[in-house]
């Protein structure tokens, strides 16, 4: 499988030789990215609202929360909406809402398809329930309930990509295992053998989130965390691949995380879970993420192919698996330059895997 990585060009490649670069080995998936992928014009003005939801944590329970969440549909007609989860310690804001030219959401958009962006239950403006209740098993219960009700609410939604980054891409693991209810799945930055000395790390930076500066007016209850200050770059950069200004803004936009999260968002590395996800699923991650990446330890994430080797083993055979790895980002790919060419990719799979067209794209072979 040619990756990403080895289509990194220099500096006065442009952006569409780049990505002709990526799919030269692929000739009929250019064709297809072409075709899935409107003009700008064609894709302008999104229509965004607030679209919050009421859940519970677990089935039956009594007590309720509220989730924020914004949808935004592109001009055009579409029967597909993402919904976009954020990982530990971000909000709504790591995806952007349309109308930021370096956003997610935006390049979603101009590729024509909705886009559901929320603060995941205990961040943001969504309710916080006691922390150690908020665990992954919660959230995709959670997430489960988000998709039912964008399902049977908006009569134009035919279909659902879940994209996750992180512990976003845990959440969604554990909902596409035990629900079966998402059309397709895009994965960053999570892979089954994660490098513990970078995880151990990040865990020594977290403190509790009502002795930080950034939440001194909200007041976060007890078991809320968050990472101390000045540390996110170190923690989920790659430095010089880093956007311009991208670390300030990831100090000053994050969120919260919980005990519980802490406890169980590596259980969606059990292959329990992936052994029982049957939609097409394109992982991605950043050839210098440090959670996922250590080639000393046997941890590789140079080309596509290795990323395959890695995961295959992990999904059913039958289960269609794709990889794909971005140049110079470290965990957090959407912080850093090349974040417009993991947006492209990500944003044409998920058209080809929708329309019956993932055909034209190399799979990790079985």
């Amino acid at each position: 499988m040619r990756s990403i990585a080895a289509a990194h060009a220099g500096p006065r490649t442009t952006f569409t030789g780049r990505l002709r670069g990526l799919l030269i080995a692929v000739p009929l998936l250019t064709t297809a990215i072409l075709a899935l992928t409107p003009a700008p014009a064609q894709a302008s003005r999104p229509a965004c609202q607030r679209y919050d939801t009421s859940v519970t944590l677990v089935p039956d329970a009594t007590v309720r929360y509220r989730v924020a969440g914004w949808l935004c549909r592109p001009s055009r007609p579409t029967g597909t909406v993402q919904i976009l989860l954020s990982g530990f310690t971000y909000d709504h804001r790591y995806w952007g809402l349309p109308g930021d030219d370096h956003a997610y959401a935006q390049a979603a958009i101009q590729a024509g398809m909705a886009v559901y962006t929320v603060d995941r239950i205990g961040v943001g403006a969504s309710d916080r329930p006691p922390a150690e209740q908020v665990t992954v098993t919660a959230e995709a219960f959670v997430t489960h309930q988000l998709v039912q009700q964008l399902r049977h609410g908006n009569g134009w939604i035919r279909r659902v990509v879940g994209v996750g980054h992180s512990y976003g891409s845990a959440i969604f693991m554990v909902e596409a295992a035990g629900h079966h209810d998402v059309d397709a799945l895009i994965l960053t930055g999570y892979l089954h053998r994660p490098n513990p000395v970078q995880q151990a790390a990040i865990a020594a930076g977290l403190h509790p989130a009502h002795q930080d500066p950034a939440f001194a007016g909200e007041r976060p209850p007890d078991g809320y965390v968050t990472t101390t200050p000045g540390t996110r770059g170190g923690d989920f950069f790659y430095l010089p691949g880093a956007a311009r200004d991208a670390v300030a803004s990831d100090e000053r936009a994050k969120a919260t995380g919980t005990t519980g999260e802490r406890a169980t968002m590596n259980l969606a590395r059990d292959p329990s879970y992936s052994q029982h996800i049957t939609v097409p699923v394109l992982v991605v991650v950043g050839d210098h993420d440090t959670l996922n990446c250590d080639a000393a330890a046997g941890l590789r994430c140079g080309t596509a192919g290795q990323i395959c080797a890695r995961e295959r083993g992990f999904y059913p055979p039958s289960s269609p698996l794709y990889a794909a790895v971005i140049p110079a980002p470290g965990h957090s790919i959407n912080g850093h330059r090349t974040a417009a060419l993991a947006y492209a990719l990500a944003n044409a799979w998920a058209g080809a895997a929708t329309s019956g067209l993932a055909t034209f794209w190399p799979q990790c072979p079985a």
